[in-house]
């Protein structure tokens, strides 16, 4: 059942983080809707696999392990997908 919180967390991290400024959306509109939908799944999966890996036996560091990573896989594959649009 802990699988399924880190995956949450690891969602929010890939959509959230603290101290981030958000930006008004680009004339015609963002990326499609979708993609933040992969974004975040993919996020959260891979949150779960690193919090996994690291064998986080504490709960709180596991879901700090699982938001930052959820932020930098949201992050590298934010940028995959702006080379792709180019």
């Amino acid at each position: 059942m802990t699988w399924l919180i880190y995956f949450i967390a690891g969602w929010f991290g890939s959509h959230w983080w603290p101290g981030i400024e958000v930006d008004a959306p680009k004339p015609g509109g963002g990326d499609p809707w979708w993609m933040r939908l992969v974004v975040g799944a993919i996020a959260g999966g891979v949150a779960i696999y690193v919090v996994g890996a690291t064998q986080m036996s504490d709960p709180m560091p596991g879901m700090l392990l699982s938001i930052a990573t959820g932020c930098v896989v949201g992050k590298i594959l934010g940028g995959v997908m702006g080379m792709m649009r180019k």
